[in-house]
């Protein structure tokens, strides 16, 4: 195969090399020709051209000196006098014309005349003389100088005229021979394309048609071997590969058939509805509980309304829908009965990370989500019932203190004050943890007003000022420009911006800055605490939002419901709450809310 294809394509490189070195050849003769004419010719021209320029100064200055202007006459002279030698031994050095001599020698002798009575001329102190000298002497031998140069520049274009002739000679020649081996490879060319055609790329094209039909599953393919060369190995193998890949379906076959069936009876054995839909939204698989909601619901091959926008949005490239909390449950009807579902979209993705489809599980939380009213009314109902005695705990704490029922001795004042103290604490526990559960059970409306971030920073730093600075710190703003508008219920949001800054001055350094700042968040407005504190350990952070956590070492004067209480207030304006920290160099606390676009009202 290696000598066939070297054969087809030995006469091209033949061809090619033959025409190349003509082209050399070519380009060396023409390069001569224009160094013929660059370097001498036009050498001569130029020192000539230079000669008559000098000369007809040297002759103006002659005439200065006649009108009376000598020392300008004698100054041009002495200038053009040396120009003229050097271009004249320029000449002398480049002959290379026949006739060319002898016009360089008369130059050199004219000039050499010329030059003796110039110096005559101005010895000369009669003007008269000068003049009548001049006229009989100067202009005449001036003349013929300027003539001669004249007659080397002329012969000396008319070769260079004669050298550009052959050398467009010698192009039109070459040109000719190129066509004519262009037109001789081209047919070569086209000879040896048919030969190699016949011999290789019939082979090929047989090989490339049984390889489609087998690329669109037809493993019943055979290339028939026509020579024992590459192309006749190539087929061999290639029909060896077809055997083993009939093989392999086979088998493969049996153990994709063996996986579905398994896959079939694992989502069968699952209670809550799975369903996986293709790229196009299509519904693909149903387990059987699944077959059974969507029957009972009167959906024969869609999902519901509430579940189809989110599919929809994670198919096109979304993050996969996890929700976490009941907040985003979905209720249905089924069997005359209300049933909780929390809805789980994850989007399936090829090697590339490309969607090809998505799977949905409704999780049926109807159990937990009455578990959890359970838990929020006996929480609600039980701080509810406390909170009344705990007042007349207070009240009658309150008048022993006052002592309008006996005096007090400093021992039973510590007591009773540790006593009050307790329970305040007590009663603001049980306060947080009604707020706590009426925030989570939904029963508290927060309405929602339009506000400027500016305003909400500038509110809360009025109202949080005092506090920060009898700690001996200062509270800074940032607020970024044009920041669209947020839509929050500004009181509860006071309540959020006043646990994050109280928990940034117990942990801040005396003189030390904490941060209120308002910057664009990918669209959402994000307000935050930063504080230059001890920062907290990263295995703490997820911990921080929920309720009764207290990160271990710190002060622990609170119950650890205040940023559980600013996470539920910021949930229920529609935002995102977090923290970022480094240990050592502080720590930043966060809330994100949407914002309202320009011009819309809400």
């Amino acid at each position: 195969m290696k000598r066939r294809i070297f054969l087809g394509l030995a006469p091209l490189f033949v061809l090619l090399i033959a025409m190349g070195a003509y082209a050399v050849s070519l380009f060396t003769k023409l390069g001569n020709s224009v160094d013929v004419i660059l370097r001498e010719n036009f050498r001569s021209v130029v020192a000539g051209q230079q000669m008559k320029e000098s000369a007809e100064r040297m002759d103006s200055a002659l005439f200065f000196s006649l009108v009376g202007e000598e020392e300008r006459a004698r100054k041009m002279y002495t200038e053009n006098l040396p120009v003229f030698r050097d271009n004249l031994d320029l000449e002398m050095h480049n002959i290379t014309l026949p006739g060319e001599q002898e016009l360089a020698d008369k130059v050199q002798h004219l000039h050499n005349r010329y030059a003796e009575r110039a110096e005559v001329f101005w010895k000369t102190a009669d003007i008269e003389t000068r003049r009548k000298m001049y006229f009989s002497e100067m202009l005449p031998a001036f003349t013929e100088v300027k003539d001669t140069a004249q007659d080397i520049i002329r012969i000396n274009q008319d070769n260079m005229v004669e050298a550009d002739r052959e050398a467009r000679a010698l192009s039109a020649k070459s040109t000719r021979y190129m066509i004519f081996a262009i037109i001789a490879g081209l047919a070569s060319a086209a000879y040896f394309a048919i030969r190699l055609q016949r011999s290789i790329l019939e082979p090929i094209h047989a090989l490339t048609a049984v390889s489609k039909e087998l690329g669109e599953g037809d493993l019943d393919q055979v290339v028939p071997v026509m020579s024992q060369d590459e192309l006749g190995q190539l087929a061999d193998a290639f029909n060896k590969m077809a055997t083993k890949l009939r093989a392999y379906r086979q088998v493969m076959g049996d153990q994709i058939l063996q996986a579905r069936q398994m896959t079939e009876i694992t989502f069968s054995a699952f209670p809550d509805p799975i369903m996986v839909l293709a790229a196009d939204g299509r519904v693909s698989f149903t387990n059987p509980a699944a077959n059974t909601f969507l029957f009972k619901l009167g959906l024969k091959d869609g999902l519901p309304a509430s579940v189809q926008s989110e599919v929809e949005r994670v198919i096109k490239g979304a993050p996969d829908y996890l929700p976490t909390s009941f907040d985003r449950v979905i209720v249905f009807r089924v069997d005359e009965q209300e049933m909780f579902v929390l809805p789980r979209v994850i989007g399936m993705r090829d090697e590339t990370g490309k969607i090809f489809g998505a799977a949905v599980v409704l999780q049926d939380v109807t159990r937990l989500r009455l578990l959890d009213e359970v838990k929020t009314n006996l929480v609600s109902t039980v701080s509810h019932e406390l909170k009344t005695p705990l007042t007349s705990v207070r009240m009658g704490l309150h008048l022993l203190l006052e002592e309008r029922i006996g005096s007090l001795n400093p021992k039973q004042t510590e007591l009773l004050l540790a006593a009050r103290e307790d329970s305040e604490r007590l009663l603001r526990m049980i306060n947080d943890l009604l707020d706590l559960a009426k925030l989570e059970s939904g029963r508290t409306a927060l309405p929602s007003v339009p506000t400027e971030p500016l305003a909400l920073i500038q509110s809360a730093q009025e109202d949080l000022r005092v506090l920060v600075e009898s700690r001996g710190s200062k509270l800074l703003t940032k607020v970024s420009p044009e920041l669209p508008r947020v839509s929050v219920d500004a009181r509860q949001i006071a309540h959020v911006f006043s646990n994050f800054v109280s928990n940034a001055v117990k942990h801040a350094k005396p003189g030390e800055e904490i941060v209120l700042r308002a910057k664009n968040q990918d669209g959402k407005v994000r307000f935050s605490v930063v504080d230059h504190g001890p920062g907290i350990l990263p295995q703490f952070q997820a911990q921080l939002f929920d309720r009764f956590f207290r990160v271990p070492g710190s002060e622990q004067s609170g119950a650890g419901l205040g940023l559980a209480i600013a996470k539920e207030i910021v949930l229920a304006q529609g935002g995102t709450i977090g923290v970022q920290s480094t240990p050592g160099q502080g720590s930043e606390f966060y809330f994100d809310l949407p914002g309202i676009p320009n011009g819309e009202v809400t």
